[in-house]
C-alpha cells in the first residue's frame, strides 16, 4: 500500500465517524433551527411540560414538529405560520379534533337533547295555541297536554331520533344501511314513540298538570332560543329541523 493510500484511510475513517455522529444527533437540537423557530420550540416544550401528556407523547410531538420545521424553514416558513400560536398548537395536541363519525358518537346526548327540545317546543307551541282557542280538542286531551306528559314524550322522542340518526349513519368501513332496514327501523321508532305518547296521555291530575296557554307559548319561545344556542355551541347538524 502506498504512502498516499495509507494517509487517505484515517481521513476517510474520520469523515465516516463524523457522519455517524451527525446521524445520531437528536432531531430536536435547537441549533439546527433558525433563532425564531428554536425559540418557538422552546416555548412549545415548556407549554407541553405543563400538560398531562406522557413523556413519550411529548417527545414524539416535538420531534415531528422539529422535523417539519427543518424541512420548511429553508423556504422562509416559520413555526408560527405552520402551527399558529404556542397556545393554539398545545390545545390542538391535547384535544385533537375528532372525525365526523367520532364527533357524532360523542355528541349523541347533545343530539338527543336538541331533538328533545325541538319536540318539546312544538308541543308547547301547539297546546299554547289550542289553549287560547279553547277548542273541545284541548279539553278532551287533558292528559296529553299536561306538562309531565309533554316532557317525558319529548325526552323519549329525542333519544329515539338521535339513536335512529346514529344507526342510519354510514359505518366506519363505509358500509351503507339498506333502504328496507331504514324503513323498518323508522316505522318501529314511530310505533314505540306513539305508544309512549298514548301511555303518557293517560296520566291526569296533579302528577300531570295542564298549564295555561300563555305559559306554554312562553316556554316555547324560551326553548327556541335555548336550542339555537345549543346548535351553535356544538355545531349540531343531525336533527329533524
Amino acid at each position: 500500500m502506498s504512502e498516499s493510500e495509507t494517509s487517505k484511510t484515517p481521513r476517510n475513517a474520520a469523515a465516516g465517524a463524523k457522519q455517524a455522529q451527525a446521524a445520531e444527533r437528536p432531531v430536536h437540537e435547537a441549533t439546527e433551527l433558525t433563532k425564531r423557530n428554536a425559540e418557538y420550540m422552546r416555548q412549545m416544550r415548556k407549554s407541553l411540560d405543563a400538560t398531562a401528556l406522557s413523556g413519550e407523547k411529548k417527545t414524539a410531538v416535538l420531534n415531528e414538529m422539529t422535523s417539519t420545521l427543518l424541512a420548511e424553514q429553508g423556504r422562509g416558513t416559520t413555526a408560527r405560520q405552520l402551527y399558529g400560536t404556542v397556545q393554539e398548537r398545545t390545545e390542538e395536541i391535547v384535544n385533537p379534533k375528532k372525525t365526523p363519525v367520532e364527533r357524532q358518537k360523542a355528541n349523541y346526548w347533545v343530539t338527543a337533547l336538541d331533538n328533545g327540545l325541538m319536540l318539546f317546543m312544538i308541543f308547547c307551541l301547539m297546546y299554547g295555541i289550542m289553549g287560547f282557542i279553547g277548542t273541545n280538542a284541548t279539553k278532551n286531551s287533558a292528559g296529553a297536554n299536561g306538562i309531565t306528559a309533554i316532557l317525558i314524550t319529548s325526552a323519549i322522542g329525542g333519544l329515539g331520533v338521535a339513536k335512529l340518526f346514529e344507526y342510519l349513519m354510514p359505518a366506519k368501513d363505509g358500509k351503507k344501511v339498506s333502504l328496507w332496514k331504514k324503513i323498518v327501523w323508522s316505522v318501529l321508532a314511530i310505533i314505540v314513540w306513539m305508544l309512549v305518547f298514548t301511555t303518557m296521555s293517560m296520566i291526569q291530575g296533579p302528577l300531570n298538570p295542564v298549564l295555561p296557554g300563555i305559559a306554554y307559548l312562553i316556554i316555547a319561545v324560551v326553548v327556541f332560543f335555548a336550542r339555537m344556542w345549543l346548535k351553535r355551541r356544538f355545531n349540531i347538524t343531525t336533527s329533524m329541523f
